[in-house]
């Protein structure tokens, strides 16, 4: 009898197009094959497997593995993973711009549970760290190369100034204003927080000059600079502004001192010289004997409800804990409640024997006090109009410079003799006094009303005088160079430039400050000559006439005012006030708090961008439209930090809660 001959599994059935993707030895016997489809196993003989392949139930379990039907599948696969990296693009904005990344473990999982008959809900995939480093590696570098684009290579100007957050990080905010060829206007925004090594002028200047080439921006092309009145910051000898022009050749760099801390610095300055310092402390301690006491407020309230019929009284404010009689919206709370606080002291000097109380009594009994109020009030409201012109957004360049003579001209003509042949912004006032000056209507009909014993009065009279002389001259000391600069920028003006007959003087001296080639100055006086010959739609606001001068195009589709323009939107885009760096470091403040004290330099930068870049581009989280070079970065690695670098410990301080998984609060 012949010997049984037993099939093996053979090796070679798995490359036969028949059997390629399901056919595999069977392990721990090679005389069975198994079928990976079915899950199932048989003799490993090839009529065996010709026969498994046609029966119903392979025929069944084939078909998801079929090449037609995935063909037909896969179209809808990708538009289910594009429209969740949209919602996940989406969701990381939102986050960023309005609550705490950690939030995004729950808030993922919350949408997939309420929208479950959604594709895009049912593939969103982020929690905390994906949220994380999808804002440091994809949405920051984003906003960030939008803003330098937009900036390109034209003149710039930067807004310095120092702050320090919440765990003692020293840091310099730094905001750009320039002009921006997608919004067609002069814009300051978020550039970024540099975190410093040391507060000399040395440091600080060589960050910012390895910054603004860290962010790929040419400080040749960085015009001015604005900051406070630190002498770090503006020193002849060692200041930022003389390290940058001397040390890193920015020679025609323009210096521009915050106007809105000068005014403040010059009230404050002149207060101290000249009104009682019973004054101020009137007004301090009146704040702080209600801070600390709800039932002092509560008593005060019931007051005031029943003197002025039930209208609640407005809270005694404190803005500023150095320079209390500089700030009008705290002198004018005082006088608008004098009568009701006067009252509420001489009730509770005897209700709870508090000598404070009795202090503050006898302090809002003295009418002389309440006349140097008045005075205050006058002059602060012309100071608060000014500062209120130099922090607004939306605002005309080119009237500030009207605004700030009107103040000084304003202020100085209360005591100035009317026949006094003077100009106010080049010489003191001291030997001009009219000898009955007109210290405003409030002050005169209220020291007719109030009738102070004479010497009083005249004691009164001679220190609101002193004030308003001290006042006049400190504006002119400190304001120089800000009236330099706006003169600057006043040569553009509409009327200016539109006019007929004009001098190419101040416009040559200009485009030798922007450091143009003689061709190119020549070139600017021609277009300065010509412009007028051309009829302009927008005569009424300065940015808008030089920005429809800005994209003119001739027949020739030419722009043949382009160098001229280009100056002027340089020069018109020199800072003038530090509120838009003192509102980052608001959201500073906001966005790195007490309880989320340990978060990294990186990821505040980046929210920060973020928030700016959309409130730059003027949409909300949900309308903005991300490209899709950007979308498909959220389903890869290329954009995970950890993935390519080795983690790096970042500073931490104790926080208030050790819990770092609280959702409500990283």
């Amino acid at each position: 009898m012949s010997k049984l001959y037993t099939q093996k599994y053979r090796k070679e059935w798995e490359s036969n197009p028949e059997f390629k993707g399901w056919l595999k030895p069977f392990i721990g016997d090679n005389t069975r094959a198994y079928c990976l489809y079915c899950k199932a196993d048989f003799y490993a003989k090839l009529s065996d497997v010709k026969k498994h392949k046609t029966t119903q139930k392979h025929t069944q379990k084939a078909k998801p593995y079929d090449s037609s039907t995935q063909k037909k599948k896969l179209p809808l696969m990708h538009k289910t993973i594009d429209s969740a990296k949209k919602a996940e693009a989406t969701m990381a904005l939102a986050i960023t711009e309005h609550c705490s990344m950690l939030a995004c473990d729950h808030i993922g999982e919350a949408c997939r549970a309420a929208f479950s008959d959604s594709t895009a809900a049912t593939h969103f995939k982020m929690h905390r760290t994906k949220c994380t480093e999808m804002i440091n590696g994809v949405l920051a570098p984003y906003f960030m190369k939008k803003l330098v684009a937009d900036v390109g290579d034209q003149h710039f100007s930067l807004l310095l100034d120092e702050s320090t957050d919440i765990s003692v990080s020293k840091y310099l905010g730094v905001v750009i204003r320039y002009f921006s060829d997608t919004k067609q206007t002069i814009v300051s925004t978020f550039l970024g927080l540099v975190e410093l090594e040391g507060g000399d002028a040395r440091s600080i200047a060589r960050a910012v000059v390895a910054f603004l080439e860290k962010c790929g921006l040419k400080k040749e092309k960085l015009l001015g600079i604005g900051t406070d009145n630190a002498s770090v910051m503006t020193g002849i000898n060692n200041g930022v502004h003389k390290v940058l022009k001397e040390e890193y050749g920015l020679k025609d760099l323009i210096l521009i001192r915050f106007v809105c801390h000068s005014l403040q610095l010059a009230v404050s300055h002149v207060s101290n010289d000249t009104i009682p310092r019973s004054v101020e402390y009137l007004v301090r301690e009146t704040y702080n004997w209600f801070s600390v006491s709800p039932k002092r407020r509560e008593a005060y309230k019931a007051i005031y409800e029943t003197i002025n019929c039930g209208e609640k009284p407005l809270q005694i404010t404190k803005v500023c804990a150095t320079r209390w009689l500089s700030i009008e919206p705290v002198v004018s709370r005082i006088l608008d409640q004098w009568g009701e606080l006067r009252l509420h002291f001489s009730v509770t000097k005897s209700s709870e024997h508090c000598y404070m109380a009795e202090v503050l009594y006898s302090m809002y009994s003295d009418p002389q006090n309440i006349l140097y109020l008045t005075f205050l009030k006058s002059v602060l409201g012309e100071v608060q109009l000014a500062i209120k012109a130099f922090e607004g957004e939306q605002i005309d360049p080119l009237k500030l410079l009207d605004s700030l003579v009107s103040l000084i001209k304003s202020v100085s003509s209360r005591v100035l003799n009317p026949l006094a042949n003077i100009d106010v912004l080049k010489g003191p006032i001291d030997g001009y006094i009219s000898p009955k000056p007109y210290l405003g209507y409030l002050f005169e009909s209220k020291a007719a009303e109030l009738h102070l014993v004479p010497e009083d009065e005249k004691n009164v009279l001679k220190r609101c005088v002193a004030f308003t002389i001290s006042l006049t001259n400190e504006l002119r000391v400190r304001l120089p160079d800000n009236i330099e600069a706006l003169q600057y920028m006043s040569v553009f003006n509409v009327e200016e430039t539109l006019k007929h007959s004009k001098s190419p003087g101040e416009i040559e001296k200009i485009a030798k400050l922007l450091g143009y080639s003689p061709a190119e100055i020549d070139k600017i006086i021609q277009q300065w000559r010509a412009i007028h010959l051309s009829k302009w739609n927008e005569t009424k606001n300065t940015l808008g006439f030089w920005s429809e001068i800005w994209k003119f195009r001739d027949a020739a589709d030419i722009n043949p005012f382009q160098e001229l323009a280009m100056a002027a939107v340089s020069m018109l885009s020199l800072p003038h006030s530090n509120a838009e760096v003192e509102r980052v470091f608001s959201q500073m403040s906001v966005v790195k708090s007490k309880l989320r004290n340990r978060m990294s330099l990186q990821t505040l930068n980046s929210i920060l961008y973020i928030r700016y870049g959309l409130k730059l581009s003027g949409e909300a989280c949900y309308e903005h439209q991300l490209p899709d070079n950007v979308l498909q970065l959220f389903a890869t690695s290329a954009a995970y930090s950890f993935k390519s670098a080795p983690s790096v410990a970042e500073p931490a301080t104790e926080s208030l809660d050790q819990n770092d998984d609280d959702p409500l609060f990283l």
